[in-house]
């Protein structure tokens, strides 16, 4: 597999040739998240997939360690930033750190329930440390519970030592079936 030079650290080697890891998707500016027109995702396809913002992704799956999980896997984005996402120069913006909790606990849920798109009802962050950029994260989330229409799921981004930078609890509502 052909990755993003940024990748070429032990760690994220590592990371990407276990067999417990299964790619999903690799995501960049000219690819749309969906074909489907009422999920264009353009924040992450037009604004953030640049040379100096979210410069590459891998996104995986892979089995889970999380006590409080309850499906055996975990979606994983492993990303490499840049310095246009700073907030304080050399440091990612708060609102990028609750931006990509958002989304990973928005694709696990989706991918768990298989929703199409449910909405964010409720976010908890907790900021750990900061995240320097330029740099590399690694971003986990889990569904921690579903009942009905609700799923909550949980993330962190961390860093090539393992180490939190951010975590967060989302509670999502999945769409109402239509009737025909």
């Amino acid at each position: 597999m052909e990755t993003h030079s940024d990748f070429d650290l032990p760690w994220c080697k590592e990371l990407l040739t276990s067999p417990t890891v299964e790619i999903t998707n690799i995501p960049t500016q000219d690819s749309r998240i969906s074909g489907d027109k009422r999920i264009s995702n353009s924040m992450f396809s037009r604004t953030l997939y640049t040379s100096t913002a979210i410069r590459a992704q891998i996104n995986f799956k892979r089995p889970t360690q999380e006590l409080d999980a309850i499906t055996p896997y975990e979606y994983c984005y492993l990303l490499s930033i840049g310095s246009d996402l700073d907030g304080m120069t050399g440091r990612a913006h708060g609102g990028f750190n609750a931006m990509i909790l958002d989304q990973i606990t928005g694709e696990v849920s989706s991918n768990v329930t298989g929703s199409f798109a449910p909405a964010t009802a409720t976010m908890t962050v907790d900021y750990k440390a900061p995240i320097d950029t330029p740099g590399i994260i690694l971003v986990r989330g889990w569904v921690v519970e579903m009942s009905g229409r609700k799923t909550w799921a949980k993330a962190v981004l961390e860093d090539g030592d393992r180490r939190v930078l951010a975590s967060g609890k989302a509670l999502f509502i999945s769409p109402r079936e239509k009737k025909i």
